[in-house]
C-alpha cells in the first residue's frame, strides 16, 4: 500500500514501544502512551462520540491534559469525523468569546472533546455536546470500535487561520496531506526512531499538531511534550527537557529562542547538557539572524552545536512544512541592497554595509513545487526576482470551509497545468533556496516602489537596544505615513523616555524607509498577533484608528 493510500489507523500498530510521553512542570513522565495503547483508548473514545454524532459532524479539540489531545485527535478520525483544535476555550463574558462563536458558527460543530469546566458553560451556551476524554481510560469505557473506513483524500482536520491579515479561515485538510508533508519532512529533517522530538508548542498550532502527533507516528520517534504553559511561565524547561538526550529534534518560532535568552539572564544558576540537540527548527514567523546568532553564543557552553538551526518555512494551506535544509548544513544569510530589492530584484551586498539580513528558509520538501509568481498575473518569474511565492503538490490543502471563491483565489491558479497555492508572502529563490521578504498585503509603497515592514521591523529591533526582543509592527495608512508601533519595555514609563524611545525608532526605521514616519510607543501585550504569535499588522493598524488600542507616546504627534 502506497503512502498516499494509507490513513492514519494504519500507522497505529501493535508496538509497545512507547512513542508519546507528557511531562509536567518538573520534567516527570505525567502519561505515555504506546502506538497500541493509542490505538485502543481513541477507539473507545471514538465509540463514546459515535452515540452523540455521526461520520463528518465536527468536533471542537481544545488543549487537553497529558496525552488526552492524542487520545481526542484520533478518535475523532476514528469516528469518521472532522477534528478542529482551538485554543483554550475563554470565560464566557470574555471578548475573545466571539473569534470562538464565528469559528464554531462557521463549522457548525456538533461536540467537543474536553473536561474542562469553563469551556462545559461556554458549550451549554453554544447547544453543543461535551464528551470527557478520560471515557477513553475509564474503567467503564466502551468497547472500541473499528475505526470508520474512510478515502485518505477525505477532510479530517480544519485548521483554522486567522493569518497575520485576515479573518479566521478552516483549512480543509486530509489524512493524504498530513502523511505526505509529515513523512517528506522527517525524512528531510531525518527523523528516526531513536530521535525524540521535544516540544511545548500548542495542540491548535499547525506545526504543534503535526510535531506533537503525526511526525512521531510515521518516523517511529518518540515525542516528549510539554504544556505550552509551562513553557510560557518558564522557557528554560524546554532546554532541561532535551538536557541530556542523544538525538533531539525540536521547533519552534523564533520568540520561543529569545524567550529562553530573557529567561537565562535572570537565571541565578543553570546547567544542561544541549550536545544532543541535533535540528533546532526556527519557523512560523519571521526569522531573526540576531537571535539565532544570540542564542548559539549564550548555548554554546552547555553544548549547543553551530550547526543544528535550521529555519524553515510553511503555511496551514500546505499542511504545515514547504521548506527546510536536511541537518549539518549550515544557514544561508543575505546581505541585499534594500532599494534593489524595493524594485523586485535581488542584488547582494557587501556584510559589512551594515544592511539588515535576510534568512534562507531551506529548499523545498521533494513534493513541493515553489515557484515565484508576479503577484498580480499568473507568470512565474526567474531566480533572484521577487514576488509571490506559490507551491503545488499533495501536501496543499483543497481550500478553506464553505468559502469557495476565497478557495479559488488562493487555491486556482493554474500554469502549465499544475495547479498553484498563492501563500500570499513576497519572496525570492536563490540556488533553490527560499527568502522571505513580507506579507504581499503588508507591503508599504512609496514612489512607486514596494517595502518590506519586515526590514523596518529588523532595524529597529537590531539597532534599538532596548527594543531587541519586542514586539514591532511596522504598517502604511491610507494616508501613506508609516506606522512603527512598539511594545516599550516595563520600566519604561516617563514620557520624554518614551519620546526617546520613538525618535531612535525613527532613526533606525529611516534606514529601511525613506518616506515619513510616525513611532508609535504600546503597552506590552497591546499589539494584536496570531494565534501562532505572528504580528498582525493591518489589523494594528485598523486598532490604533478606532481607538481600541491607545499609544502611551506618538513621535512626531499629529498635526
Amino acid at each position: 500500500m502506497t503512502a498516499e493510500k494509507k490513513t492514519l489507523y494504519d500507522y497505529l500498530t501493535e508496538d509497545n514501544t512507547v512513542r508519546y510521553e507528557a511531562i509536567d512542570s518538573e520534567n516527570t513522565v505525567v502519561d505515555e502512551l504506546t502506538s497500541q495503547t493509542l490505538r485502543e483508548q481513541s477507539l473507545r473514545l471514538a465509540a463514546a462520540l459515535r452515540k452523540v454524532a455521526q461520520p463528518g459532524d465536527r468536533v471542537i479539540i481544545p488543549p487537553l491534559e497529558g496525552l488526552d489531545f492524542e487520545r481526542a485527535f484520533f478518535a475523532t478520525i476514528g469516528a469518521g469525523m472532522i477534528a478542529v483544535p482551538l485554543p483554550k476555550m475563554p470565560q464566557v463574558a470574555s471578548n475573545k468569546l466571539r473569534r470562538v462563536e464565528s469559528v464554531l458558527g462557521d463549522c457548525d460543530a456538533k461536540v467537543i472533546i474536553s473536561s474542562d469546566e469553563e469551556a462545559s458553560l461556554v458549550m451549554e451556551k453554544t447547544g453543543i455536546v461535551n464528551v470527557d476524554p478520560a471515557l477513553a481510560r475509564a474503567d467503564d469505557a466502551e468497547e472500541p470500535m473499528e475505526p470508520v473506513e474512510r478515502d485518505p483524500d477525505e477532510i479530517v482536520l480544519l485548521q483554522y487561520t486567522s493569518g497575520s491579515t485576515g479573518d479566521p479561515k478552516g483549512v480543509e485538510i486530509s489524512q493524504a496531506n498530513l502523511i505526505i508533508n509529515q513523512q517528506e519532512m522527517g525524512a528531510r529533517c531525518e527523523v528516526k526512531p531513536t530521535t525524540d522530538i521535544v516540544c511545548w508548542l500548542p495542540s491548535y498550532h499547525d506545526m504543534g499538531l503535526c510535531s506533537m502527533v503525526i511526525l512521531p507516528l510515521l518516523t517511529g520517534a518518540r515525542v516528549v511534550k510539554i504544556p505550552t504553559g509551562d513553557f510560557i511561565r518558564r522557557p528554560l524547561l524546554w532546554l532541561e527537557a532535551m538536557s541530556g538526550r542523544e538525538d533531539v529534534w525540536s521547533a519552534a518560532p523564533d520568540f520561543a529562542y529569545r524567550n529562553c535568552l530573557q529567561a537565562l539572564q535572570r537565571a541565578s544558576s543553570f546547567s544542561v547538557d544541549l550536545s544532543g540537540w541535533r535540528f533546532a527548527g526556527n519557523a512560523s514567523e519571521p526569522v531573526r539572524e540576531s537571535t539565532m546568532r544570540n542564542f548559539e553564543k549564550a548555548m554554546a557552553p552547555f553544548g549547543f552545536p553551530s550547526t543544528a538551526f535550521h529555519p524553515g518555512y510553511g503555511l496551514a494551506e500546505s499542511t504545515v512544512c514547504v521548506s527546510v535544509n536536511p541537518p549539518d548544513t549550515g544557514r544561508t544569510v543575505l546581505y541585499c541592497d534594500p532599494e534593489k530589492l524595493a524594485q523586485g530584484s535581488v542584488v547582494e551586498v557587501d556584510p559589512s554595509s551594515d544592511k539588515a539580513p535576510i534568512v534562507g528558509c531551506g529548499r523545498p520538501i521533494p513534493d513541493s513545487d515553489v515557484v515565484i509568481m508576479d503577484p498580480d498575473k499568473d507568470v512565474i518569474l526567474g531566480e533572484n526576482q521577487v514576488g509571490e511565492l506559490c507551491v503545488a503538490g499533495r501536501s496543499n490543502a483543497r481550500g478553506y470551509w464553505k468559502k469557495p471563491e476565497l478557495s479559488q483565489q488562493t487555491f486556482g491558479t493554474r500554469v502549465n497545468g499544475r495547479s498553484y497555492l498563492r501563500t500570499g508572502d513576497i519572496a525570492f529563490i536563490r540556488e533553490g533556496e527560499i527568502f522571505i521578504c513580507s506579507r504581499k498585503k503588508d507591503l508599504i509603497i512609496f514612489g512607486g516602489e514596494n517595502y518590506f515592514p519586515s526590514d523596518v521591523e529588523g532595524d529597529v529591533s537590531e539597532r534599538v537596544p532596548e527594543l531587541s526582543r519586542a514586539v514591532i509592527a511596522a504598517f502604511q495608512e491610507s494616508n501613506g505615513d508609516v506606522i512603527v508601533a512598539f511594545e516599550s519595555p516595563a520600566d519604561v514609563e516617563e514620557e520624554e523616555e518614551l519620546e526617546r524611545l520613538c525618535r531612535e525608532v525613527i532613526r533606525a526605521a529611516s534606514r529601511s524607509y525613506p518616506g515619513k514616519l510616525h513611532a508609535v510607543a504600546l503597552r506590552r501585550g497591546l499589539i494584536p498577533r496570531t494565534t501562532s504569535g505572528k504580528v498582525q499588522r493591518s489589523r494594528c493598524r485598523d486598532m490604533l484608528a478606532d481607538g481600541s488600542i491607545t499609544p502611551s507616546c506618538m513621535w512626531p504627534e499629529r498635526k
